[in-house]
């Protein structure tokens, strides 16, 4: 797991997780690295995957405003993945990126197995959703 100069106890989505719940959820996702520009991605298209910022700025626009920007320790793509719809916003890399990618099914399994996780996942939506 090499997280370039962010560690998963730096991450405030996952404050209220254990150590092992923790290395679960890096388990379960793909790092990735992508170049400034990139769309994760793609407003209206399905949900297919989640991503975890570990270092970078990402742009998230809807109908090409920009409405907010996502850094380290800031998830994407998972509200459509938790109310499986279409994609509200496109969310483009600011920078390079790095990233930690879950497949729908990775996603899904890690919400199903660890309560704290879902927990986080839903305060964020929640908190985004009382936010617009």
């Amino acid at each position: 797991m090499a997280l370039g100069r962010t560690s998963p106890r730096d991450l405030p989505l996952f404050a209220d997780l254990s150590g092992r719940e923790i290395k679960e959820i890096f388990r379960a996702g793909e790092e990735v690295s992508v170049p400034a520009g990139w769309s994760l991605i793609l407003e209206q298209t399905p949900p297919d995957a989640a991503y975890l910022i570990l270092n970078g700025t990402a742009a998230v626009r809807v109908k090409g405003e920009e409405i907010a920007e996502l850094g380290p320790g800031e998830i994407a793509g998972e509200v459509a993945l938790r109310q499986n719809r279409l994609r509200t916003a496109t969310v483009t890399a600011k920078s390079r990126l790095m990233l930690l990618h879950f497949t729908r099914e990775k996603f899904d399994d890690l919400i199903h197995r660890l309560p704290e996780f879902k927990r986080a996942i839903d305060t964020t939506i929640a908190e985004r959703r009382g936010g617009s």
